[in-house]
């Protein structure tokens, strides 16, 4: 949740519902772009299959794209295997097939996917157990080593490939051992090799590394496998493996020392790391340190490992190896869509302000113009400071000054506020947050214009063992909020609290298929809803909560039909994900719930649903999103369908 406490469930983002021409898309996929900090491009560039620059927009075309191809070959290709069932597994590992649709770059080019992918096909089968089996492949009827670099295979139209595998049997490991440098046995069972079982060569390769860091683990930096024997017994059809494995000299860690700071403070770096000097030597200090390293945000990267060799007092030096980002980033973006208008915002972040990780970030943002006037428009402008390092290197210190004018249909606010805060890090699942908010407000709805001077104390506690924070395929989190507010208007106190629970899973190893689901419920007590101010009820309907339905729109209206939120919400979303290519992926998801009058949610009040689909594609700082969805139950006055843009996964 983003810094402070949201009254409503999502905070609405620019142009959360817009009806959507092609050209109107491709503007708001760059500006999404560009809010999330990309600096606009000096050149052009491609984004689903079209080029972006100071030309304008226009599609690539297929040829366009292989033009940097050299001397351009292309093939068909067929594989066979007198094993059916190994099929989709070489159709996997073979180059060839893989990449049927991208010409090679000359005779030498097909000729070097040809010997790779006999490496790749075989193996394939050895990760099987087939250690007997063959791989023959040939392009116009002839081997590889019998084509001249220089032939035209293009001359009579695409080369010819044929790949054929014979699989043969499965094998079994035989008697397998494994020693300790000093002749000590060490048992493989319990690492996967298991004799009579079939012999895979991943489990071997598995069983090495098992074997590595059982050793490193006990304080042994730098065990190594020292010899390794496999043979295969054609007519026994089973493999032999034996194993030795030296542990080398155990060691606890010695002095940190810091390469590549230039500006961000040494010592704070070691302090941050927060290795005990003279430990025993454990991979997963190393690890958590490289981790936490990461997390301030001001490093490229980030390289902690042990000096090659153990001093004479035992003690392995630590080296902590970093590349300093650019501290300073200046960023633009822009939104456009024919409801809510032209939303700008613009941001300028520091993330050492005084050398050691301080965050300082200025924003500012204007959307709906064009819409309304601009007295309506909503405003927003805050500066936010951070300071990594308080109570330790899991503590870290907040503070936020905002001003906010916002005018949604609920209600119209003029507000100043400011909060300050800390979040501490328990372990690698659970956080929390403590703060302390304090805002004066000018709210004006149905029932009139109001002043208040609102204190509140923000509560977190968050356990979370998600695999990606923007686009998770498994794990879960469950995440709990808390905020007693007390009013100067009337000395009116209320006690704002709420759950979320998401759990994701994969249902391949490829992670292709991935089921998302969430349940949300919160409440206010203390407090009737007339007391309570509009914009600290709960709202619900929008991208972030029940699709389908404008922001806000999902609940309780006044008699002007207007939405006047609720002291209660419950929201429910089910969501199938597919992985269609690397870089572009569908969803299907149906949303359920809404706002209520009473303090217990699901109660005084409508159930809404809105059902939808949508097109992610897949960049590395997470997907970029673009939903469609229709509501179940209509709501008078409010568009028939919804269509949502934004970064990261629904939820």
């Amino acid at each position: 949740m983003p810094f402070g406490s949201d009254t409503t469930v999502e905070r609405k983002p620019f142009a959360s519902r817009v009806d959507l021409c092609p050209t109107v898309a491709r503007i708001l996929l760059v500006a999404a772009m560009m809010v999330c900090g990309f600096s606009t491009p000096s050149t052009a560039f491609e984004l689903f299959g079209y080029e972006f620059g100071t030309d304008g927009i226009k599609a690539v075309s297929e040829d366009t794209q292989r033009e940097d191809i050299p001397d351009p070959v292309r093939y068909d290709v067929t594989l066979v295997s007198t094993d059916e069932e190994m099929l989709p597994s070489l159709e996997e590992a073979s180059l060839l097939v893989g990449q049927q649709d991208k010409p090679a770059s000359g005779t030498t080019g097909l000729l070097l996917r040809v010997r790779n992918d006999q490496k790749r096909l075989i193996s394939t089968l050895y990760r099987s157990g087939r250690y007997g089996g063959t791989v023959d492949i040939t392009v116009d009827g002839r081997t590889y080593d019998q084509i001249p670099l220089d032939e035209n295979l293009n001359a009579k139209g695409p080369a010819r490939v044929e790949i054929k595998v014979i699989p043969g049997a499965v094998f079994a490991f035989s008697n397998p051992k494994a020693r300790s440098s000093d002749g000590s046995t060490v048992s493989l069972a319990d690492l996967g090799i298991i004799e009579g079982q079939a012999a895979r060569s991943e489990l071997v390769l598995d069983a090495e590394n098992a074997l590595v860091d059982r050793y490193r683990k006990q304080g042994y930096p730098f065990a190594r496998i020292t010899d390794r024997s496999l043979e295969a017994d054609h007519d026994t059809r089973t493999l032999e493996v034996s194993l030795e494995v030296d542990p080398g000299r155990q060691a606890r860690l010695g002095r940190a020392q810091v390469s590549g700071a230039t500006s961000v403070d040494a010592d704070f770096i070691v302090d941050h790391a927060d290795m005990t000097e003279g430990a025993l030597y454990s991979p997963q200090e190393l690890q958590a340190a490289t981790k936490r390293l990461r997390s301030l945000g001001v490093f490229e990267s980030v390289v902690v490992k042990t000096a090659e060799t153990v001093d004479a007092d035992g003690t392995v030096p630590v080296i902590i190896d970093v590349k300093e980002r650019k501290h300073r980033t200046l960023g633009a973006g822009v939104t456009m869509g024919n409801l809510d208008g032209i939303g700008l915002e613009a941001f300028w972040t520091h993330r050492n302000l005084f050398g050691r990780a301080e965050s300082l970030r200025v924003e500012a943002s204007v959307s709906r113009i064009g819409q309304d006037p601009f007295s309506d428009l909503d405003y927003h402008g805050a500066v936010l400071f951070s300071k990594p390092g308080i109570f330790g290197p899991a503590g870290t210190f907040e503070a936020e000054l905002a001003a906010d004018f916002t005018n949604p249909d609920a209600y119209q606010k003029r507000a100043i506020s400011g909060e300050i805060g800390v979040r501490y890090d328990f372990s690698d699942q659970v956080s929390g947050r403590v703060g302390l908010k304090t805002e004066f407000a000018r709210i004006t709805d149905s029932t009139g214009t109001e002043h208040s001077l609102l204190t509140s104390i923000p509560l977190e506690l968050s356990y979370d063992t998600r695999d990606n924070k923007l686009d998770p395929s498994k794990g879960f989190q469950i995440l709990l909020e808390a905020e007693p507010t007390i009013s100067n208007r009337d000395n009116v106190r209320f006690f704002k609290a709420s759950a979320t629970a998401t759990a994701y899973q994969a249902l391949d190893k490829a992670k292709r298929f991935v089921i998302a689901g969430k349940l949300s419920a919160g409440s206010i007590v203390g407090a009737s809803k007339s007391n309570i101010p509009a914009d600290r009820r709960y709202f619900t309907g929008g991208g972030g909560s029940i699709r389908g339905y404008a922001y806000q729109a999902a609940g309780p209206r006044d008699t002007s039909n207007d939405p006047e939120g609720g002291r209660s919400f419950a929201l429910a979303s089910l969501e199938a994900r597919v992985r269609v290519t690397d870089s572009i992926g569908l969803a299907a998801f149906v949303d359920t719930g809404g706002a209520f009058d009473s303090t217990l949610p699901g109660t005084d009040g409508d159930w809404y649903t809105g059902v939808g689909a949508g097109v992610r594609y897949l960049t590395p700082i997470g997907p970029l999103r673009l939903d469609v969805a229709i509501p179940l139950k209509k709501i008078e006055g409010e568009p028939q369908y919804g269509v949502y843009l934004g970064l990261g996964q629904a939820f």
